[in-house]
């Protein structure tokens, strides 16, 4: 199944030098602490809590609207620590999504409405990781300013 366009509008979307998209509508709290490497989208409404701890997103990962990243905690008697959060390459958010992990590996797709909060693991199919380069790729690819048309 061929991916159709999606259209923006290029005044609410930031482009950096290395390719990320972040739509100024998104909330970066801590934003010194948060990395995006290249070619991810951040769309609209979307949380990332860098004020809390590290957050690395790797390349070519798309976050879709009104989901929420925010590193891991543990609570001590003392009070709470928060962990880094690392996010690897090809990772596909979809809505409404909250990630609370330390570390979410690449070539994975999380479901709309999905919370992680813990450890999941999981046996993949062997073309996975090729599904999800094509699948990052090609989103990338076809997220198109309307001004492009």
């Amino acid at each position: 199944m061929e991916l159709s366009e999606i259209l923006y509008n290029k005044a609410e979307y930031i482009e950096t030098a290395s390719g990320n998209k972040v739509s100024r509508q998104s909330v970066l709290c801590g934003s010194q602490n948060i990395v995006l490497n290249g070619k991810t989208i951040v769309m609209n409404d979307c949380i990332i809590r860098g004020d809390l701890a590290n957050v690395r997103v790797g390349r070519h990962c798309v976050i879709k609207s009104r989901s929420v990243i925010r590193p891991p905690f543990k609570k001590f008697s003392k009070g709470v620590a928060f962990f880094p959060l690392h996010i690897g390459d090809h990772v596909f958010i979809e809505e409404d999504c909250v990630v609370n992990a330390a570390q979410i590996g690449s070539y994975v797709h999380i479901g709309k409405n999905c919370v992680i909060v813990r450890l999941f693991t999981s046996e993949l199919p062997e073309c996975t990781q090729e599904l999800m380069i094509d699948v990052t790729k090609s989103y990338y690819q076809k997220f198109l300013p309307l001004s492009q048309i």
